[in-house]
């Protein structure tokens, strides 16, 4: 019979070989890290390991620890936000962070990063960081090269201005019927976890309209469960959406499983319900188009496809290459539109609203234009207002600047070593080697943004023609570059589209409301204390996606009605 000793000493010989072999893959990626010649940090694991995705909040304690409690805050997802341009003022506009798994290089440097971003053929997307959105299927997100250039060909007649037009009717319903309900609350007040909560009923409605097809009202909502169906289709958004890292891991460890089954099987199920929802609504819509009734209406899915048809008929008639998207891949991109159509711009009038409460001069200058534009009309026509709103615009580039969905953005040079250059410095960068971009950096670095670079100050934005007066959006300072939609041929094919929804929402709510800072009893007293608890909150993020408000519930925006 083995002693407790001996017991113990087999045990540990698996995490032995372990620590010794990432303590040898260490030792060769900081070789070949020197010799790129950029400063490093070496941590003993990566971001992208499962397992520290896992236990990562489990160990916050060791940053506190002097000498060996650097790197702590270098392998959370959310450093990039945290810290912005902070790491490059004692590191440079480069720096390598070496682990047992990865040497990856961070840039800060506004040129290189666009030159990174802009070269989808040489810098790829490195599929273990993005398979967190192949969950249902690759997709225009995640795919590289040629894959990517069929991907995009189905995807973009799916954004054309007659589902612009429909993103802005919509938006405008739902800001409507959600500030009637506001109305008919006492004391009309909210505190910013109502706020998220509005702004996630306003995006899923909308996408449930320019996405699907089918539309609902704010309060009633897609919340029915259809036939064949154990949950709605907005439960089970919503569930995916906020479970996104356990769905991941799950899929990937099915044992992962074991260690909570409730979890894992509530996790599984809504995987299958998002899957039967996306694959009726494409047969759907195929068998209109197929039927001949194609191309009456304004929606993504339907767009989507009616190109993917066409495209099968290319194929057949020219004998080419594939040039379709298969179902998988249609269901991929389904995801990818609803991660990317509903979180991101939920959370971009999440984060504008307390912010225009906390600043009562932003809240006049861009009333000024509303007014303006809106001329008397309740609810203006898309063609006639959308142009016109420049600075309602301006509040959601200065919103992503600070608070954009993507903090920084990954390529590696996949097989085949790399030039960067970074101002006069080139280097050659190795095979199989990370480059990230650091968009929160490039977007608060001091050097290009002034001063006030961590200030929510939307005028920088604005730029007037000296000759006519007329405003526009103006271009990032000189040698900054602005990335809140990626930049180059990989930018976001649903820019457009969250711009008309937040445009729509943002111009409204300012035309029939003034937001002031919510006084909660118990936890101030005067109007600035809570204005100085908005500006708090929204600091005090983390991202989870993308970024989120850890306390909502500590501060709020009372909506007081205009006099006209």
């Amino acid at each position: 019979m083995l002693s407790l000793s001996s017991f113990v000493a087999l045990a540990s010989i698996p995490v032995v070989c372990w620590t010794l072999l990432r303590t040898y893959r260490l030792t060769l990626n900081y070789i070949a890290a020197r010799k790129l010649g950029f400063p490093i940090i070496v941590v003993p694991v990566y971001r992208d390991d499962w397992w520290w995705l896992v236990t990562f909040a489990r160990f916050n304690w060791v940053r506190h620890i002097p000498i060996i409690g650097y790197w702590l805050p270098r392998r959370g997802h959310a450093w990039s936000l945290q810290d912005r341009y902070r790491p490059h003022e004692k590191y440079g506009d480069a720096f390598t962070i070496v682990s047992p798994t990865r040497v990856e290089v961070i840039i800060n440097d506004p040129t290189t990063g666009v030159e990174v971003q802009s070269h989808y053929k040489a810098w790829l997307k490195p599929a273990s960081r993005y398979e967190v959105f192949d969950l249902f299927g690759t997709n225009v997100l995640s795919v590289n090269g040629e894959d990517w250039q069929r991907h995009r060909k189905i995807i973009n007649p799916a954004f054309r201005e007659q589902n612009y037009k429909l993103v802005w009717t919509e938006s405008m319903k739902q800001a409507g019927q959600m500030l009637d309900s506001i109305g008919r609350r006492p004391g009309k007040s909210n505190t910013l976890l109502d706020v998220r909560n509005n702004c996630v009923i306003i995006a899923m409605h909308v996408l449930s309209a320019a996405g699907f097809g089918h539309t609902h009202d704010f309060d009633g909502g897609f919340r029915g469960i259809p036939a064949g169906h154990t949950k709605s289709l907005a439960d089970t958004l919503m569930f995916l959406l906020s479970n996104l890292l356990h769905t991941v891991l799950y899929t990937k460890f099915n044992w992962l499983g074991y260690g909570n089954p409730t979890k894992y099987k509530e996790v599984m199920g809504v995987g299958r319900e998002f899957r039967q929802y996306m694959k009726e609504i494409v047969a759907y819509h195929r068998a209109t188009t197929q039927a001949g009734g194609g191309g009456q209406s304004a929606d993504i899915v339907s767009a989507l496809v009616e190109a993917d048809e066409a495209a099968k008929r290319d194929e057949k008639a020219s004998s080419f290459r594939p040039m379709h998207l298969t179902d998988q891949e249609l269901l991929g991109n389904l995801f990818v539109f609803n991660l990317a159509g509903f979180e991101t711009t939920a959370n971009a009038l999440t984060y504008t609203i307390p912010l225009l409460a906390a600043n009562v001069a932003v809240q006049d200058w861009v009333g000024e234009e509303v007014d303006a534009v809106y001329r008397g009309s309740y609810q203006p026509d898309y063609e006639d207002a959308f142009p016109g709103l420049v600075r309602v615009q301006a509040l959601m580039y200065e919103t992503l600047r600070l608070w954009g969905p993507i903090t920084d953005a990954p390529r590696w040079t996949s097989n085949e070593a790399q030039m960067l250059r970074i101002k006069d410095h080139e280097v050659l960068i190795p095979p199989k080697t990370y480059v990230t971009t650091n968009f929160s950096g490039i977007h608060s670095d001091p050097r290009w943004w002034g001063h006030d670079s961590l200030t929510w100050r939307p005028q920088r934005w604005i730029e007037v023609d000296p000759k006519t007066g007329k405003e526009s959006i103006a271009s990032p300072p000189p040698g900054a570059a602005y990335m809140a939609w990626s930049i180059g041929p990989r930018v976001c094919p649903g820019r457009k589209f969250s711009q008309v929804e937040f445009v729509a929402v943002i111009s409204l709510l300012l035309r029939r409301y003034r937001l002031i800072p919510l006084v909660i009893e118990g936890k101030m007293s005067t109007e600035e204390q809570a204005r100085q608890e908005l500006l708090n909150v929204v600091e005090d993020s983390k991202l989870a996606v993308t970024p989120k408000l850890r306390r909502p519930e500590d501060a709020g925006v009372v909506f007081q009605e205009r006099s006209r």
